[in-house]
């Protein structure tokens, strides 16, 4: 994995940013701001007017819609990308309902592996295409989760060499250790079971306070790539060089700290960082066609971004954001943009919080070669981006009319498509062309 040699403006860029925020009364990012009257295009949450209202009456109001905040992009292409609607015919299938789920991974046979939000893996049966899958009891040795917002767990991640090894990652937060201290996160390696009804070798790899992880990536070179989110809707964790919250860490299969990190012999810093100045990284996966890191990430109020990740890049939260706190205040003034800090390749206004990306690389779509699938929960619909050149070049909104938040999106060996709704008790997708 290369690494940028250009980070010295940016870690100068992050000291300062940390040292405003810590100053007194420098942690107060938001600022008070008027309401934003919608406008006549919603493309964040429906496509437009017209659609909006068409999708409120099956679905009931989207609680996005009326936000009319449109700050103006850095480029044009940025954002309200030409919307588009793909000749591609497809059917949707419910294959299972099971316990509240986050995550899922596809075995090389088809399983599908899906954590609960509340912990524990289960397995599903869905070979040969059949409608209904079988869903597994809880598999054994799977750790106690606890954590803020529910979310305390992801995964399960296959490792590169799974079909021989059966090795996965799995990532989760615990309660405090003693009161008043901070939640710890840990980042987990185990073996599936011959029979995969159970974790064994079970062995914590990486834990740290505050450690929030929301996605767990394998790069092409082994090494785990870790989305930590921080759940609070403004700073001044995600500047911190020390603090995991708002950031991309990056490890070992073993656990170990690569010698190549882009801030390892930095003092003060956590050497697993990796890239920071995020809010809450729920949709990541490699771009197989590069090795990239792709991730979306919710922003407090609008501004969600989809964002290509370099080695040592600043993403700015909560310096710069196309977004708001979550009351409407501006986050620092209303700023989008600061020399070092790195612009999104794509953001959404109003908010559609993406959780789950896969890019299309299967047979069974090919028009949709080449393409991100983003689940978003918010959004209620599976978002489908045209890219051209590391850039969106179109925007298809996909099972609006199903009125479901969608939480993480796969594509299986047989090219068709996986969804995990995020409702209670989920519901497992599978998308097949039509006939």
């Amino acid at each position: 994995m290369a690494v940028r040699n250009d980070t010295a403006a940016s870690k100068t860029l992050t000291a300062l940013a940390l040292v405003l925020a810590l100053a007194p009364g420098g942690g107060a990012w938001a600022q008070a701001a008027p309401a934003f009257a919608p406008g006549a295009d919603y493309a964040g949450v429906a496509g437009s007017a017209a659609e909006n209202a068409r999708i409120a009456a099956r679905c009931g109001a989207n609680r996005n819609a009326r936000d009319g905040y449109a700050p103006t992009p850095l480029r044009p292409d940025q954002t309200h990308a030409p919307q588009v609607k793909s000749s591609q015919a497809f059917t949707v299938e419910v294959v299972a309902t099971l316990d509240r789920s986050v995550g899922m991974a596809v075995l090389p046979d088809g399983t599908l592996l899906v954590s609960q939000r509340a912990g524990g893996l289960r397995t599903i049966q869905v070979k040969g295409g059949d409608a209904k899958g079988q869903v597994s009891e809880p598999l054994k040795g799977t750790p106690e989760v606890a954590g803020p917002m529910g979310t305390s767990n992801t995964g399960p991640v296959l490792d590169r060499d799974f079909a021989r090894n059966r090795t996965l990652y799995y990532g989760y937060t615990t309660a405090p250790p003693a009161k008043g201290a901070a939640p710890m996160g840990h980042i987990l390696r185990a073996r599936l079971s011959p029979d995969a009804r159970s974790l064994e070798d079970v062995a914590t790899i990486y834990e740290a306070a505050n450690l929030a992880p929301r996605r767990i990536v394998q790069a092409r070179d082994g090494t785990l790539l870790i989305a930590s989110a921080e759940v609070a809707s403004g700073g001044p964790n995600p500047q911190s060089m020390s603090d995991p919250r708002g950031k991309i860490l990056r490890i070992g299969a073993d656990g170990a700290i690569p010698k190549d990190n882009p801030f390892v012999k930095d003092a003060g810093t956590s050497p697993a960082l990796y890239a920071l100045g995020f809010r809450d990284i729920q949709a990541a996966a490699l771009n197989p066609a590069t090795g990239e890191l792709w991730v979306g990430e919710n922003e407090p109020m609008g501004g969600d971004e989809l964002n290509r990740i370099k080695s040592g890049g600043n993403y700015g939260f909560p310096v710069i954001s196309y977004g708001r706190e979550n009351g409407g205040g501006l986050i620092d003034a209303g700023k989008t943009v600061q020399a070092g800090l790195e612009q999104p390749v794509y953001f959404w206004t109003p908010s559609v919080a993406p959780s789950g990306l896969a890019f299309y690389s299967g047979q069974a779509f090919p028009a949709w070669k080449g393409d991100i699938l983003m689940g978003a929960m918010s959004g209620r619909q599976l978002i489908r981006l045209q890219m051209k050149n590391g850039r969106v070049v179109g925007e298809e909104k996909l099972l609006m009319d199903r009125c479901k938040r969608l939480k993480d999106v796969h594509v299986g060996p047989d090219g068709l498509i996986y969804l995990i709704t995020d409702e209670s008790p989920s519901e497992v997708l599978r998308i097949r062309p039509a006939g």
